[in-house]
């Protein structure tokens, strides 16, 4: 062999290495985007139970109720900053085993055999109990290696997850009939929190999944040895005639209404009709921590107090109570509340003179009012102007005079122009205490009042708003007779409805187009008195006849006119509504059909899952889990033995659209395994559309569609042992402090796992490399 071929096979054999030193180190990249999806853990909810020494141990809600149901105040506000703090456990609270929750559909107010402790209606589960330590699990449902102690992590049933598709899943403390879980006193209710901070205050919250998340946390604080409870009312009275909203401060209270750094509840009034509010509160010392409260005076409110409160305590037979009550001149009141008795304490107030002869005040609302004064033969004009109210509840003075003589003064209002947001009612004239009579001549209104010589009058003129919207449903029924609910319920743009009961309740069993009645059993829209504001939504659902052996219903469509914000959610029977100036009052008009079972003609949707996987029990030791799940309540898994090659579900049939997403929690791979995982959707034998595991897809009536889930499992190469040389050590430590958080990186869909073997890999052909151009070199210096 010629030394020219030697030189050649030895630079072709370089060449070939540098070749797959190139793809060694290419082919390892993974293509952006292309790394698989995790599939989706199940939804699930951790409930943790903690007990407190005192209530100031537990953190204050967000925005506390002036009626939380905790019989003293919380402690500090929370660490907004910190989400995950509602499962946390910090000392002097210490995990409490055995603490029994209970979820539901809806919700109802404390009564005395619920120890005045709100409680859920319609249970789905009420065996839900904390064990001595479960697994933590972050956002998306995975374990993140540390432990929580009394906490038990359950995944929502079919029937929860309904309920929650509905926006009226509630969690409980304890179950209704037990809302301590029948402990005797041992503990009391401090606080429950799921998901987010509470705003209500009280032993139910509303249970919501955001978007993106697969689990969430409940939290329920309780105290240890808590105080016996007793009960303070307050009322307030109007001594005449008049309306008015009072504010009482006082630690009574545990909401700050109007923000100004003290605790305060609101008392609305007016002749004839006490306002009351009572509280459940912990037994208390009239030396060392009372209860205290006084009622706020507002100056130029026009009222005054009528003398000191007057408070009584009744024991529980209604006999003398031992509660210790002292009130003072000032409107100041203090309670040693004795267990199980009830203070009751009533506010009297009337109207004040005052030098204005003519005022206004706007309740539900500001405004602007426009009145003339007509006043006696020989009386000397009056001028007026219009007047715009500034607070609600607090007169404005239209007109001040001294000159006023004997005779009949007539205050005549023209009529504020409605501009759709809703219209001003004149609900009462007070003149010198005295109710005046109101005259609506179609375009004003007309107060007369007679002034005998010597007086100096005074009078208040009070408008009311109503708000204009409403919503108005209307039913049209195809196939059959039945019996449908409807709810109107108020949220925030862009997010769902804050409250799980409907706001606004109605309705209907028809035949045929019906108007809806309302829930009350009267004529009218089902929902009345809404605000027309742009930054609010209503979302109107409908709730459907159970399904029976004989048939079902299904909707065909919803139609609210312009009002309506985009198509209705599929499986949600609920569509969203915007109220404007243009559309105040529009009219839903919901369809539904009848089918009943085994009628011919009547085509239904299917749904087929299919799973791949590998039979190769080493790379796959473990059985395969799949899970399906679909938003009108459909259910179901399989567990794929490491044997079988793959499997599938049984044949699902639908009715109506819906949307159903396919997880596979666990692939059963062997720990040195490697799993790409991919999915396809198929419709009536179409073409295989790509999709991402765990994402939701539609299924319609009508059409066959298959999903595909595969996965492809290699196993990992082993890392070359190469020697190399020690790193320099860092002059800083890359690892934060102890204490400090951790540093996390933005996560890109690529966790560069391939790195090692790659770099390994990378480096042996390039060593090997080099030992051919050594071989080349050395050879060319031989024949030279």
């Amino acid at each position: 062999m010629t030394r020219d071929v030697r030189e050649r096979r030895l630079l072709r054999l370089w060449a070939l290495w540098c070749g797959l030193l190139l793809v060694a180190a290419g082919g390892g990249v993974p293509a952006y985007g292309a790394q698989p999806r995790a599939a989706q853990n199940p939804l699930s909810v951790t409930y943790v139970a903690r007990a407190c020494h005192e209530y100031g141990d537990i953190a204050a809600d967000e925005a506390p109720a002036a009626t939380q149901e905790s019989l003293r105040a919380l402690g500090p506000d929370a660490d907004r900053s910190r989400p995950a703090a509602v499962g946390t456990a910090s000392p002097p609270c210490e995990p409490l085993t055995g603490w029994t929750f209970s979820t539901g559909t809806g919700i109802t107010g404390p009564t005395a055999g619920t120890r005045n402790l709100s409680t859920v209606i319609g249970p789905v589960r009420q065996d839900i109990t904390t064990r001595a330590a479960t697994p933590e699990l972050d956002a998306a449902g995975n374990p993140t290696g540390r432990t929580l102690r009394g906490a038990v992590t359950v995944r929502l049933d079919a029937a929860e997850i309904a309920a929650l598709d509905a926006n009226s899943l509630w969690a409980q403390g304890g179950t209704p009939a037990q809302p301590l879980n029948d402990e005797r006193g041992a503990y009391g209710f401090g606080a429950l929190r799921c998901a987010r901070d509470g705003l209500g205050g009280d032993n139910v919250e509303h249970l919501t999944i955001p978007a993106g998340t697969r689990h969430v946390l409940c939290r329920y604080d309780a105290v240890a040895s808590p105080p016996g409870a007793g009960t303070i009312k307050v009322v307030k009275h109007i001594d005449g005639a008049g309306r008015g909203d009072f504010r009482v401060d006082g630690n009574l209270s545990y909401a700050d209404t109007d923000d100004d750094g003290t605790n305060d509840f609101v008392l609305s009034a007016s002749t004839g009709k006490d306002a009351a509010r009572t509280f459940v509160r912990g037994a208390s010392d009239i030396g060392s921590a009372p209860w205290t409260f006084h009622e706020a005076r507002t100056p130029g409110s026009g009222w005054e107090r009528v003398g000191a409160p007057d408070c009584v305590a009744r024991a529980a037979d209604g006999g003398r109570g031992r509660s210790v009550v002292r009130t003072d001149a000032a409107g100041g009141v203090r309670v040693g509340l004795v267990a199980g008795e009830t203070v009751t304490c009533v506010y009297t107030g009337r109207r004040a003179g005052g030098e204005g002869l003519v005022r206004t005040e706007s309740l539900g609302g500001t405004g602007t009012f426009a009145l003339d004064l007509e006043v006696p033969p020989g009386a000397p004009p009056i001028r007026t102007r219009p007047v715009t109210t500034t607070r609600p509840g607090v007169p404005e003075t239209v007109v001040s005079s001294r000159a006023v003589v004997s005779g009949t003064y007539t205050a005549v209002e023209r009529k504020p122009v409605p501009d759709g947001r809703g219209t001003w009612g004149l609900t009462s004239a007070v003149c010198d205490g005295e109710e005046m009579p109101v005259t609506d001549t179609g375009h004003t209104w007309r107060v007369a009042h007679e002034v005998a010589a010597g007086e100096d009058p005074h009078c208040l003129l009070t408008h009311t708003f109503t708000p204009a919207g409403a919503i108005a449903v209307e039913k049209v029924t195809r196939g059959g007779t039945g019996a449908f609910g409807y709810g109107v319920t108020p949220h925030p743009v862009g997010t769902r409805p804050a409250e799980g009961a409907p706001l606004h309740g109605g309705t209907a069993t028809a035949a045929k187009a019906a108007p809806v009645v309302r829930a009350d059993g009267r004529p009218g829209p089902v929902a009345s008195g809404l605000k027309v504001d742009g930054g609010l939504r209503y979302t109107v659902r409908e709730f459907l006849p159970p399904a029976t052996d004989a048939g079902h219903w299904v909707l065909e469509g919803v139609d609210c006119g312009a009002a309506q914000v985009g198509p209705p959610r599929p499986g949600a029977f609920g569509v969203e509504v915007r109220l404007t100036p243009e559309h105040p009052r529009p009219t839903c008009r919901f369809s539904n059909r009848y089918v009943a079972a085994g009628t011919p003609g009547v085509t239904k949707g299917t749904l087929d899952v299919i799973r791949t996987t590998t039979d190769d029990e080493k790379l796959r030791p473990e059985a395969t889990r799949l899970e399906l799940s679909c938003a009108d309540g459909v259910r179901d898994s399989a567990d794929i033995a490491p044997s079988a090659p793959g499997g599938s579900l049984p044949e699902h049939t639908f009715d109506t659209a819906t949307t159903c997403t396919v997880t596979e929690p666990r692939t059963g791979a062997a720990a040195n395994a490697r799993v790409v995982t991919s999915a396809s959707l198929m419709v009536d034998d179409g073409e295989q559309r790509p999709v991402r595991p765990g994402d939701p897809f539609e299924v319609r009536p009508g059409e066959r569609t298959v999903f595909r889930l595969a996965d492809a499992f290699t196993a990992a190469s082993p890392l070359p042992s190469l020697a190399l040389p020690p790193s320099p050590r860092p002059t800083r430590s890359p690892l934060p402090l102890a204490g400090s958080s951790p540093v996390e990186l933005s996560h890109t869909g690529d966790d560069g796992s391939w790195l090692a073997p790659t770099a390994g890999l990378a480096f042996a052909l390039l060593l090997g490399g080099g030992v051919l151009l050594r071989m080349a070199w050395v050879r060319r210096r031989r024949y030279e």
